[in-house]
């Protein structure tokens, strides 16, 4: 087959190569190079047709932040982010999080123009996903601590033995193939499948195939086997830790989803300094705390806090990891982040949360763009939970038929998320009229349907929470009659508040992608 050396590439060409772009931290830039050789050597087995692009400036700790404008750019014309995370907490997390934002943005924008976008996120992690919503493909590629005592030809002999089966490593060889496949699309009249005989073709792909089998996917594997012996796992960060110590007396109810009182709270790290609060010993209980959070942003951190904390003893809830809050301290945006949950045989446990920063507040606050950005990620996950025909919370799945007690376990979970959305919106001031006009735009008109929005939403938000407590507050011993008019009351609200939710959503969302383009390019066009 002939390279790929004379490709036209340019912005919108269907001829330009693929382009991969590798997100990662600075701590992690062997894992980044392993990976970069791999689709490297995918690239050579497709005329040269796939190309890797990173850059690590953006993620070192001390180097300015990056401009969005730069961020845009650069992954303007990428086909696939890749992200890398090692679950280690870092410090140039928020990076990771506004480049995937901003490629989210690109993918919204490509739905909206087109009705589907070909660019993909993929996240390859090592035994823990990173604490994101965006989606997109997960690949775990974890060794475990016993493979990792192997010798490294030993280990490369095995994944080559259960690649070959297809039992491991399905989702990395399969996700090879298809981009293999989405550069073969992009290839020009003269390197591509009519260029050669039908026989020539298939070789063609059964050597791709063949190779990333082995040696492709077995070699990253054993440099990835090189990389976890030599590292020593992160136990302890520079970070702001709380230990919860939670009574053996405390019991879990869906009903009552809060911390008791005498919850034992341990900092480290000057946790406590982060809430203008400071104990003797580093310690203090749940009760004190709360009343000695003396801040317009009370409510909205203990409530955060408690979500969090609440998700990892729960048997029903997943782990939260999207809880954020604002230090009443420095005004700075942090993300709360369950690290450990130990249980005792008396039945107390201790959690583990730590306080990382999140965004810098002058990335937050003075930046038009990163203020539209954040909107697209609240507006992306409400749609996500909401609006999506096939989330397990959408109306449509109120439909099917659920015993009386799983119908108010879903109910709870609903206002759960509708209240942690509302609350990730306020800690990041995008319910302020500022934000409003920076995301939507102002004028006299638009003002007016900003109002009328408003009081659609409020009334619609109003119907559902006032539909949800005769639910709750129904007992599973209740007759059909009983269940089936609150059942029926609750869907009828929460099919006003998704038809109103849409439309609003929808328009908010398109404006936010649209003014997106302005603040960060000059030209205002994509």
């Amino acid at each position: 087959m002939a390279n790929g050396d004379g490709a036209t590439e340019g912005k919108g060409d269907n001829n330009a190569p693929i382009k991969i772009f590798l997100s990662y931290a600075s701590e992690d830039e062997e894992i980044m190079l392993a990976v970069s050789k791999s689709f490297e050597s995918l690239g050579k087995l497709s005329n040269a047709y796939v190309r890797t692009i990173h850059d690590k400036k953006s993620f070192d700790p001390g180097i300015p932040d990056p401009l969005i404008s730069e961020i845009w750019g650069k992954l303007h014309d990428i086909d696939y982010l890749v992200i890398l995370y090692t679950g280690a907490l870092k410090k140039s997390f928020s990076w990771t999080g506004a480049e995937l934002g901003i490629f989210w943005a690109f993918i919204q924008a490509d739905q909206q123009a087109n009705k589907i976008s070909k660019r993909e996120i993929i996240v390859i992690y090592f035994g823990e996903l990173p604490p994101t919503g965006w989606g997109g493909l997960a690949i775990n590629l974890e060794i475990s601590s016993i493979d990792l005592q192997l010798p490294r030809d030993a280990f490369r002999q095995k994944v080559a033995y259960e690649t070959h089966r297809g039992h491991q490593y399905v989702l990395l060889s399969n996700k090879l193939q298809s981009i293999g496949a989405a550069a073969d699309g992009r290839l020009p009249a003269q390197l591509g499948q009519n260029s050669v005989t039908a026989p020539e073709w298939q070789t063609y792909l059964t050597t791709r195939s063949e190779q990333i089998a082995e040696p492709i996917v077995p070699d990253l594997m054993a440099e990835l086997h090189d990389i976890f012996a030599g590292r020593v796992r992160q136990t302890s960060i520079e970070q702001r830790l709380i230990e919860f110590h939670i009574p053996k007396t405390f019991a879990y109810s869906e009903e009552v989803q809060a911390l008791p009182d005498d919850t034992l709270l341990e900092e480290h790290g000057e946790a406590f300094a982060l809430f203008n609060l400071g104990a003797s010993d580093g310690t203090m209980n749940w009760d004190t705390f709360k009343s000695n959070l003396k801040n317009k942003e009370a409510s909205w951190i203990i409530a955060a806090i408690e979500r969090s904390v609440i998700s990892a003893v729960s048997p029903d809830i997943a782990r939260d990891d999207e809880q954020i809050i604002r230090s009443p301290d420095t005004g700075s945006i942090f993300r709360l982040i369950i690290t450990r949950r130990l249980e005792f045989y008396d039945g107390s446990r201790v959690i583990h949360m730590y306080m990382i920063p999140a965004l810098p507040v002058a990335f937050l606050e003075n930046s038009n763009a990163a203020v539209t950005l954040g909107y697209i990620n609240v507006a992306v996950k409400y749609r996500a939970v909401f609006l999506d025909p096939s989330s397990d919370l959408g109306y449509l799945s109120y439909y099917m038929k659920m015993e009386f007690d799983e119908l108010k376990s879903k109910v709870r979970r609903s206002i759960r998320e509708l209240l942690i959305i509302e609350d990730e919106s306020h800690v990041l001031k995008l319910d302020d009229l500022k934000s409003i006009s920076i995301y939507y735009g102002i004028t006299a008109d638009k003002a007016k349907i900003i109002g009328a929005m408003d009081a659609d939403w409020t009334a619609v938000r109003k119907a559902l929470i006032d539909a949800a407590q005769p639910l709750l507050k129904t007992p599973s011993t209740a007759d059909e009659t009983q269940t089936k008019a609150v059942r029926d009351g609750w869907v009828k609200a929460l099919t006003d508040f998704v038809k109103v939710s849409d439309q609003i959503n929808s328009d908010s969302l398109a404006k936010a992608i649209d003014n997106l383009k302005l603040y960060v390019l000059p030209s205002g066009k994509a």
